[in-house]
């Protein structure tokens, strides 16, 4: 049976890791056999990608879509979800999103970023307070980023 978790490794790397485990799995048979005790340690496979690498991927292949379909991109589109993704990936790496920055990461028109900015900030997902130098920046709030734990832990 194969664990699911192999099933985010290159095929290469899990063709690999099946032979491996099928191999000690032999010598583990083997070895109960002969000295009734078990000498082979079966690797966990690997391990689960982070929060963050999940909307790395996610985020990576939204925008990977959206190239494909050039011209088409806009209806596939998910606003909020960019917005939401772009917030957490900047929240995880410590670092503040402005507007201009958020238009360009999400590759959305300001107008429209800041419609979504002003539903998103009502539903108390997100809030736009002033850094040090009195930018103002978009950050997740506390609800938001349950949310995309809560998302992310089930992709």
């Amino acid at each position: 049976m194969t664990d699911v978790r192999l099933l985010r490794w290159p095929d290469r790397d899990r063709d690999d890791y099946e032979r491996l485990a099928a191999t000690l799995t032999r010598v583990r048979t083997v070895a109960a056999r002969t000295r009734g005790e078990l000498i082979a340690v079966v690797p966990t496979g690997p391990e689960e990608p982070s929060d963050l690498d999940r909307a790395r991927m996610l985020f990576a292949q939204r925008r990977a879509r959206d190239d494909a379909a050039g011209e088409d991109a806009d209806l596939f589109g998910d606003i909020a979800w960019d917005i939401m993704l772009v917030l957490f990936i900047a929240n995880e790496e410590d670092r503040d999103v402005d507007h201009a920055t958020m238009s360009a990461l999400a590759r959305m028109l300001p107008q429209t970023v800041e419609r979504w900015l002003t539903v998103l900030e009502s539903r108390g997902l997100l809030n736009r307070p002033a850094d040090d130098a009195g930018r103002v920046v978009v950050r997740l709030a506390d609800r938001g980023l349950a949310l995309m734990l809560r998302s992310l832990s089930v992709i």
